[in-house]
């Protein structure tokens, strides 16, 4: 009987060694961020009864958004808005936290479900309500998982970017002004290009509707060209649309940014596997700052007062995960285990730049309950 234990003991230890060897893959991160992209839309598609509210005329039927977005099924609805995620990575790459339907919930802890605390909440892995309670332009007191994985990978500037179309980002981003690359809001972007000089003229006299925001196109375009140009490890691609538009109640520039975006992330994609830097070596999360209504009330609002607000949802792509599709019935994730997951990817342990930082998520990585 001792025997058999002692063996017992030797195959869980050497399938945690295999496991730990596994993860090892991993030599990239990246954390696209989608500024408040409703878990409805995304594990539902189209809402149908926001676009009744939306036709002023004729019947909902004809209108363009019904015609290409609508199905009977919201897993049709939501392949059609973003074909893409679900018919790709969610079901060949990766997984997907979030659809409370299935007993699945990520929640934010800050109780300001708005940008700059879920921003910060996810780059640095604490809420802090008590100094970051509004999105005025102050600088992150805390210091983000970016500038520690700089530090900690030995990386230099170009190495470590942040490519946001809001410009606060430039100071959520860094707790150390310079720290890291970045570039965000109507921000020029040098490069020796000249097709990218063009765009970082064309985004100034192309204005989106948003003082502080621009067209996620841009953002997107200087981001996979410093992607190419430079290599970086690290990256965190923040774009914007999905929430500007709805502030301005706009759901059909709403729903086509879903698609967009979309489109952005096959790009993306498709680049990292032609690529022998980033091919089976690069993890991916994919989540939002906050949620927002779930009426025709308030799906364009977001806020304390807004409780569907604190609903978010969190998507992992990893050659070192075999997670696929939709989680079901599992305990609740947060916001603020992104960073200390972003970490352990590399084999890096987040708690020395943060003790009171959200865990890796135990589910991904084993291990005991977050």
């Amino acid at each position: 009987m001792k025997s058999r234990y002692c063996i017992l003991q030797i195959v869980v230890l050497l399938t945690f060694t295999c496991a730990v060897s596994a993860q090892n893959r991993t030599e990239n991160v990246i954390l696209i961020t989608l500024d408040g992209a409703r878990t409805q839309e995304v594990f539902g598609g189209l809402d149908l009864d926001i676009l009744k509210d939306k036709t002023r005329r004729g019947r909902v039927e004809d209108s363009p958004l019904y015609k290409k977005y609508w199905a009977e099924t919201p897993e049709e609805r939501r392949l059609k808005l973003l074909p893409f995620f679900w018919g790709v990575l969610m079901k060949e790459h990766g997984s997907i936290a979030g659809n409370r339907s299935l007993g699945s919930a990520v929640m934010t802890t800050n109780r300001m479900w708005f940008s700059y605390p879920g921003y910060s909440e996810i780059l640095t892995g604490q809420a802090r309500d008590d100094v970051i309670n509004s999105n005025d332009r102050i600088r992150n007191p805390n210091t983000t998982v970016l500038e520690f994985l700089k530090r900690k990978l030995n990386l230099d500037q170009n190495q470590v970017a942040l490519f946001g179309s809001w410009d606060v980002f430039n100071w959520i981003g860094e707790h150390e002004e310079g720290a890291i690359t970045i570039n965000a809001g109507h921000e020029p972007y040098d490069h020796d290009k000249v097709e990218i000089q063009v765009l970082s003229e064309l985004q100034n006299e192309k204005l989106s509707p948003w003082d502080s925001v621009r067209f996620d196109y841009f953002t997107f375009r200087f981001a996979m060209e410093h992607l190419k140009t430079y290599e970086p490890r690290v990256m965190h691609i923040a774009l914007g649309e999905t929430d500007d538009w709805a502030h301005s109640g706009d759901y059909a520039h709403t729903i086509s940014s879903f698609n967009k975006n979309d489109q952005q992330l096959k790009e993306l994609w498709d680049y990292l596997q032609s690529s022998p830097k980033y091919r089976g070596k690069t993890s991916i999360i994919i989540t939002i700052d906050h949620g927002r209504g779930n009426t025709i009330k308030d799906w364009t609002d977001h806020g304390e007062k807004v409780p569907e607000a604190q609903y978010i949802w969190m998507a992992f792509i990893s050659p070192d995960l075999q997670l696929r599709g939709e989680w079901k019935n599992t305990e609740t994730i947060h916001q603020n285990q992104v960073a200390a997951t972003l970490c352990r990817f590399l084999n890096l342990d987040y708690s020395e730049n943060n003790p009171r930082a959200g865990k890796p998520i135990a589910r991904i990585f084993g291990g005991v309950k977050e």
